[in-house]
């Protein structure tokens, strides 16, 4: 596949749209959208979706985004945790290293 390029002369990304409407489709996009000298060149790479599909994809990349919050935070947790131990640690070490 090649990245076509647009009015700027310069090869295009391609990029997934996570809307409401369009989730999960590719387009290729101008690298410079929402700056100054942007050409707003924009491309569908892929068909639109049939209602069903288009809801059973929403209704993954929502889970999936609710999964990875619900990691993230067991990750903080475990990271306070293991702060935590190794700071104990240190401090009964320093002070079993004092007593000696």
């Amino acid at each position: 596949m090649t990245t076509p390029f647009y009015h700027c002369g310069e090869p295009t990304n391609l990029k997934t749209s996570w809307t409401e409407a369009n989730p999960g489709i590719r387009f290729y996009g101008c690298r410079r959208y929402g700056t100054n000298g942007a050409c707003n060149y924009f491309r569908w790479l892929d068909p639109a979706l049939d209602e069903y599909t288009r809801n059973v994809v929403l209704n993954f990349h929502r889970r999936i985004r609710e999964l990875e919050k619900r990691q993230n935070k067991e990750v903080s947790k475990f990271d306070r945790k293991m702060v935590s131990f190794i700071i104990l640690g240190a401090i009964v070490f320093s002070l079993l290293w004092i007593g000696k």
